[in-house]
Formats: C-alpha cells, structure tokens, sequence
C-alpha cells in the first residue's frame, strides 16, 4: 500500500508540472543538455582528425576519449582526463611487465583483469576504474605496439575533449539549479493550493494521505536540490564566466533553504489536516476551514510567485505578488483568528451527552488547525520578500523592503 500511494503521489506531482508546463516543454531536452551534446561531438571529430594527422592507426580511441572526458563540467572534465590517461597508462604498464613474465594465456589474462579492477579501485578512479583493466587485457592480447597506441590516442582525446569544454560555452549547472528550484516552488504552490481550496469540502482520509504523501515527495526534492546547487558550485571552477554567476548562485543556494523550511510547513500542515477528527461535518468548524482554506491557497500562489521569480526576476506579476503577500496573509489571518475563536465551544442545541462528544472533538480539532494555522504564517515569512529571512534569494528583493 505504501508503495502504491507513493506511486500515485508521484503521478500526481507529474500531472500537475505536465499540467503547468505543457507535454511538449515537459519532454523537450534542455538547452545545455544539447550544447554539451554538440560540444562532445566536436571534440569527437577533432580528435579523431588529430590522431589521423599522426598516422594513429586507430583514430577512434582518441574519439572515444573525448567522448568520455566530455560530459560534464569543467573541472570533472579535467579530473576525468587525468583519471582516464593515468588508467590506459597503468594498464599499459602492467600489460608490459606481466606479459614477459606470463606470456598470454586464459588464466594469466584473468590474471591481469583482476589486478587491473584491484588497481582502479585502490587509486579512486571512479566512473573510470574498469579501463586499467581494459587497457592491460587489450594490450596484452593485442601487442605491446596497440597498448601504447591507446596511451598516446588517450591523450589526445582527452586534452582536446577539455579544451573544447573550456572554450565552446564551458557548461554551468547554474541554470539548472534554477530550474530545479523553481520547479519545487511551484509544485510546492500547486500542493498548497489544493489544499487550501479542498480543506473546506471536508476531503476524505485517502486525499489528505495523498498531500502528506506529496509532501513527503517534495521534501525528497529539496535534498535532491541540494546536490544540483553543489553541482552548480563545481561548474563554474576552471569556468571563464564563473564569476558573472557566482552571485546568481547564491541566491540560489538561499532560496533552496526558503523552499526547504516551506517544505517542512507543509508537511506539518498535511499532517495535523490528516488528524483531525472525521468527518468534519460533524465538529462543525466550516467558518474555520474555510478561513484556513484560503490562508493555505494565498500561501500556495506566493510560493509559486516565488520559485518562477528564481529564474525570471522581471515578473512584474509575481513581484507584485509578493510584494503584498504579508499584507494579505495578515488580514487572512485576521478572520481565521476569529473564526478559530470558536473552535473550542460547545454548539448550543445538541443534547448534553452529544454536547460532551463534540465538544471534545471540537476542541481537538481546534487545537490542530491552530497548529496549521500557525504553520501557514511561518510558510508565508518563508517567501516573503520584503521583509522575510529569505528575501536575498530575489533578485531586486532586498531593495524593495528598504
């Protein structure tokens, strides 16, 4: 069961962005997924004429390491290119010297594999630790002759394959930390807006397990996030235009701890909705929920507001938004400070037994949706931009609260 509510949560997040989005940006390829897609095509097709250039008899191996090297940022290209050269070269040795020794058989090739995986894991090569022991079984089976081949091809691929990452538009995961967050923020306002517009209609258990569920989800993304804003700090070492985004990712890295502290209110909020006495109807607090309801929906369009912000600083729309979220979300309060007032009281004309009963669960309920309640105004500060915590992570926000 648990998986199967897991899955449909997931199925609803999905919906929701494909629904926001559309099918056709929700499958398209991102923009620098193509670039380093061309550019790892170039470095290809150099390589290839470099080797071809020194009579290499097999031009495809520089290719092929400059495909390797070729597929992430800058400085994890220059760390997979010394990773990926030292491998061939150890292996080559080893071929070398075991081959004298042992000459080629079955069981002196097994022999080498094993030492070459052994070696790659001891020196940390990741990703690349299997080529040692693909360069010494290839060398050794094939000559000595291909084995340096190899290394000297190796090279090539791999020098250029940095090189063409440097200077062909260095790739930045800056822009995708953006994404990334943004598309929390909104998947997060989504969640909250339907919470807020189905807390009035008394929704079942299977609806408020649903939000607790994608909540839950959520909260998963946000430590995924974690790693793309690292990612994003990665790229821009050895990256020529690094610090014209080093500022941009600090905002970034700000608004993921905005969006992780709403993430947390939410839960809570799905959490006390999901304990509250069943069926709601019967404790008689419509007033409350649907003062609630709307606190939860203003909270959810401002998150929003504030996770498109992170990419698109000139919304005009959404600033405004935010702008006013405070003013809003205090005179919303307003009346669910009132409506909660009653919460706790005994509703005139029941009989006493009856009175007893739902007095009781009047005020269990009253005192879970004042935890919401409170976790609704902690969510909004989150996001509000003129004089919340988080505010450095809008461009421009800073200014508008002075």
């Amino acid at each position: 069961m648990a998986v199967l509510a897991g899955a449909r949560s997931r199925a609803d997040q999905l919906a929701a962005r494909v629904r926001r989005l559309g099918l056709r940006e929700s499958v398209a390829i991102e923009r620098e997924t193509f670039r380093r897609i061309l550019k790892s095509t170039i470095a290809a097709t150099l390589s290839w004429l470099a080797a071809e250039a020194i009579d290499s008899p097999r031009p495809a191996l520089a290719a092929l390491a400059a495909i390797i090297v070729l597929q992430i940022t800058v400085r994890a290209s220059l760390a997979r290119s010394i990773q990926l050269t030292v491998a061939v070269t150890l292996g080559l040795g080893g071929s070398v010297a075991l081959g004298h020794l042992l000459g080629v058989s079955w069981w002196s090739i097994g022999l080498v594999v094993l030492l070459g995986l052994i070696a790659g894991e001891l020196l940390r090569l990741g990703a690349l630790s299997g080529q040692v022991a693909i360069s010494a079984m290839l060398a050794l089976s094939l000559g000595s002759g291909y084995g340096i081949e190899r290394t000297i091809d190796t090279a090539i691929g791999a020098l250029i394959g940095v090189l063409v990452n440097v200077a062909i538009s260095p790739a930045s995961y800056v822009a995708e930390a953006g994404r990334t967050l943004r598309a929390i923020g909104e998947d997060l306002g989504v969640l909250l807006q339907e919470m807020g517009n189905g807390l009035p209609k008394d929704p079942d258990e299977d609806v408020l397990r649903r939000w607790l569920a994608r909540a839950r989800d959520l909260s998963a993304d946000s430590r995924a996030a974690i790693a793309v804003v690292k990612q994003g700090e990665e790229s821009l070492q050895f990256n020529p235009r690094g610090r014209l985004e080093l500022d941009e990712l600090s905002r970034f890295a700000e608004a993921r701890r905005a969006l992780d502290h709403a993430i947390t209110q939410t839960r809570g909020i799905a959490r006390s909705l999901l304990d509250l006495p069943r069926p709601l109807s019967a404790v008689h607090l419509d007033e409350a929920l649907l003062a609630l309801g709307m606190m939860i929906s203003e909270a959810g369009e401002a998150v929003s507001a504030f996770g498109r912000l992170l990419q698109d600083s000139d919304s005009t729309a959404d600033r405004e938004l935010l702008d006013r979220v405070s003013e809003r979300a205090s005179s919303l309060a307003a009346s669910a400070v009132q409506a909660l007032g009653h919460a706790g009281f005994d509703e005139p004309g029941e009989p006493p037994s009856e009175q007893t009963a739902i007095s009781s669960a009047r005020a269990s309920a009253g005192r879970l949706l004042v935890s919401v309640f409170v976790d609704v105004e902690r969510l909004v500060r989150e996001v509000d931009i003129t004089s919340g915590e988080h505010r450095a992570a809008i461009l421009g926000a800073s200014s508008a609260s002075g």
